[in-house]
């Protein structure tokens, strides 16, 4: 993660909450997202209509998925998702898809099995270890577009639209992290049915060196 002082997250912060000018707002977004690496998947997504290809990913997961419910979920969500982007209703847009980022959190973390589960807050979530803080931030940054009852949506089509770029790319780097984790999980567990490999063996996930030959398991999973 590159850090940056306090001062200057302070400042970009309080200009990603109030600022007017749009190009000192682009600014303070990279800012803070330069934190947590996301600066150049902002930039990206501002400048390739992410935003847009984003609204329409619903309809075609939708149209992918096999499980009759999901798929019919799915079409809903693009639906109401496109719905609200037209009404520029920005900010019932970041709820929806900040409520489907906490219930994946909640799900994987499995916070409903703890007695605490009603008094935590997203706070509590790095607090407490459940989060790193990197993806913490993610969560600190969506939450204000929400939250804070400062937060101006209507600085012009431009500020809304960087804003919308980075509730996109901080939603997407948490539902990747979570999918890592699933994936480690998996992982761990087929490997526990599985004879020990030795450190230098090939790993058994299959994954090549840039040359052709197979990783060593002290190099791959095993380091």
């Amino acid at each position: 993660m590159n850090k940056i002082s306090t001062k200057k997250f302070a400042e970009a912060y309080e200009h990603f909450i109030k600022g007017t000018d749009a190009q000192l707002h682009h600014r303070a977004v990279k800012i803070l997202l330069r934190n947590v690496d996301l600066e150049e998947s902002f930039a990206g997504c501002i400048e390739e209509g992410g935003v847009k290809s984003f609204l329409l990913l619903w309809e075609h997961a939708g149209r992918e998925e096999e499980d009759p419910n999901d798929r019919e979920g799915l079409r809903k969500l693009g639906i109401l998702s496109k719905k609200l982007y037209v009404k520029g209703n920005y900010q019932a847009l970041c709820e929806l898809f900040y409520d489907m980022v906490f219930q994946h959190t909640v799900k994987f973390l499995r916070l409903e099995e703890r007695a605490d589960f009603r008094k935590l807050n997203d706070h509590d979530l790095f607090t407490q270890q459940l989060l790193p803080l990197e993806i913490f931030l993610q969560f600190f940054l969506i939450g204000t577009l929400i939250r804070r009852t400062d937060f101006d949506w209507n600085r012009g089509e431009v500020i809304a639209h960087q804003n919308l770029a980075c509730l996109i790319v901080c939603w997407g780097d948490i539902y990747n992290f979570f999918h890592e984790q699933e994936e480690e999980e998996e992982w761990e567990k087929e490997t526990e049915a599985r004879p020990k490999v030795g450190r230098n063996d090939p790993c058994p996930c299959g994954k090549m060196k840039e040359d052709g030959s197979p990783l060593k398991y002290k190099k791959c999973h095993g380091a």
